[in-house]
């Protein structure tokens, strides 16, 4: 069962998704390498449930034990325990590579990866990895926290099993 997940990238859709993961009760890291952007998109967050609870969606407790779910970093360093990350940074093939590899590198064998590019070719997109069989998109339609539709899209190496695996989550 994935508990502990990882967004990277702070920006709307970024902090969409983090928002979702923390509607599902989980452990969330959102990671931007931009202090400023990772303080807009906690904001961002912070004013979505606020919303949710002037329409009496959430109470002020549950805003409040969300919230306390949820970390932001600019570091790399701290994904090493994630199971799941979610890549969000804007449509740039190489940026999303790069991040590619930096999760990789600080991430357990066994974490999925995942990409919400809706441009890209999956298969091409994880040909940076070393473990490519965990390698999928995961494509949001906005507002990811409030829209449940998920796509999921394997790469020519994602395996059988780990899209199952996501299947289940979602």
């Amino acid at each position: 069962e994935i508990t502990k997940v990882a967004v990277i990238g702070a920006g709307t859709m970024g902090s969409a998704i983090a928002q979702h993961f923390l509607m599902k009760n989980l452990d969330v890291i959102l990671l931007d390498l931009q202090k400023d952007s990772l303080e807009k998109g906690l904001e961002g967050i912070k004013n979505s449930l606020t919303e949710a609870v002037k329409r009496r969606i959430l109470k002020e407790e549950k805003k409040d034990s969300l919230l306390a779910g949820l970390k932001c970093t600019t570091n790399y360093n701290d994904l090493a325990d994630r199971e799941y990350v979610v890549e969000a940074v804007f449509e740039n093939f190489e940026v999303k590579q790069k991040v590619f590899k930096s999760v990789e590198e600080n991430v357990d064998g066994k974490c999925l990866i995942a990409s919400n590019t809706s441009s890209f070719s999956i298969t091409q997109l994880g040909s940076v990895l070393n473990k490519q069989n965990r390698f999928l998109g995961v494509h949001y339609f906005y507002h990811a926290a409030k829209n449940k539709l998920v796509e999921l899209i394997p790469g020519n190496n994602t395996s059988t099993e780990n899209i199952q695996k996501l299947r289940n989550f979602y």
